[in-house]
């Protein structure tokens, strides 16, 4: 991560905390959109030489017009514009932000409102939005988009994957902390990382039952034991017929009474299976190099197929198969890439 670069300043000392400089993160409180916003803001504070920022993670609910109707909020009055943002227009002058984090589609008329009002007050918020929003770049100071997504421009920085907290150091000291129950584990040891409905697809009982099916034929094959970590979106059946289906076979799943084992998992096991709806779990295992199986759902398409070929082409991901590669995987670890070029496009 480099650490010679200061953030920017508004020139304006923050009167709410006594500290000079303050990101924001705004989201709907939508887990996925919110962690990537924060895992950056995250970032550039530990890039700054000063150690005078501090993040403010603030859930705020769009309203109608702001989520549908973002292109027209250059054009319209600021005193709309406030009433629209509610509690934090006010708090846009009296904080002064350095930066605004957004992530999402329905966060981007949010962040181009605030950027209005930080002109109109002369606050200098300068504001930073990941995902493509389709919406021309510059309604935002830095956009953030999926290599794969057509935004491009002067500021728009590309990524491959999810931005995440994760790195290697935190892996480790999480699995230094795991119990007996995972350790005690035969190897080869392989974690699965179960997801679950999403906004393209409910998981049926079919799709479940074939699911625990290949898993369990897939510890059999392999004589992998499986650390089992379902997520809030997994459905509770999943976990009741995949366990039925690997019966005497060796594997331990989360419950809801521990701690979750998770990041630290990753740093105990041979292999890591996740399955195919989400892009954040993923995003996270491509770190350790370990191989990273793809349970297919079903067959996806549009931008997360486009995702899964991206991570395949470059040897980030594979597709789940009947035996456990013995090769690493190519690591992807894109934060201090992201985080040197957003500061030098926000001190250019």
């Amino acid at each position: 991560m480099p650490a010679s670069t200061p953030l920017p300043s508004s020139g304006k000392t923050n009167e709410t905390n006594g500290e000079n400089s303050q990101i924001w993160v705004i989201s709907d409180g939508t887990a996925g959109m919110r962690l990537q916003a924060i895992a950056l803001g995250d970032a550039l504070i530990a890039a700054d030489i000063t150690n005078q920022t501090s993040l403010a993670d603030i859930i705020s609910k769009p309203s109608w017009w702001l989520r549908h109707l973002p292109r027209l909020v250059p054009f319209l009055p600021k005193t709309l514009l406030s009433s629209w943002l509610g509690s934090i227009a006010g708090r846009l002058s009296k904080d002064k932000p350095a930066i605004i984090i957004t992530c999402g589609r329905r966060m981007a008329g949010t962040s181009i409102a605030l950027k209005q009002l930080s002109k109109a007050h002369a606050v200098g918020t300068r504001t930073i939005h990941i995902q493509d929003p389709r919406l021309p770049p510059h309604y935002f100071d830095i956009l953030i988009v999926p290599q794969h997504d057509p935004a491009r421009g002067a500021n728009v920085l590309t990524n491959m994957a999810s931005l995440n907290r994760l790195d290697m150091p935190k892996i480790a000291d999480a699995a230094n902390q795991l119990g007996k129950k995972w350790r005690a584990l035969p190897a080869p040891r392989v974690a699965v990382l179960l997801g679950g409905a999403n906004r393209r697809y409910d998981i049926s009982a079919i799709m479940a039952k074939d699911m625990a099916s290949r898993l369990a034929d897939f510890a059999t094959k392999t004589g992998a034991s499986l650390a089992l970590i379902p997520s809030r979106r997994t459905p509770a059946n999943l976990v009741t017929q995949l366990t039925a289906a690997l019966g005497p076979l060796p594997y331990a799943v989360m419950d809801q009474a521990e701690n979750n084992p998770y990041p630290g998992i990753l740093g105990l096991v041979d292999a890591v299976i996740v399955t195919s709806d989400s892009v954040n779990m993923i995003s996270e295992a491509t770190i350790t190099s370990l191989p990273i199986l793809i349970a297919e759902w079903k067959s996806e398409t549009g931008r997360i197929g486009a995702f899964h070929d991206a991570m395949m082409a470059a040897g980030h991901i594979a597709p789940l198969r009947e035996k456990i590669p013995q090769d690493g995987f190519t690591p992807l670890f894109e934060m201090p890439a992201i985080v040197k070029s957003v500061l030098a496009r926000l001190n250019s």
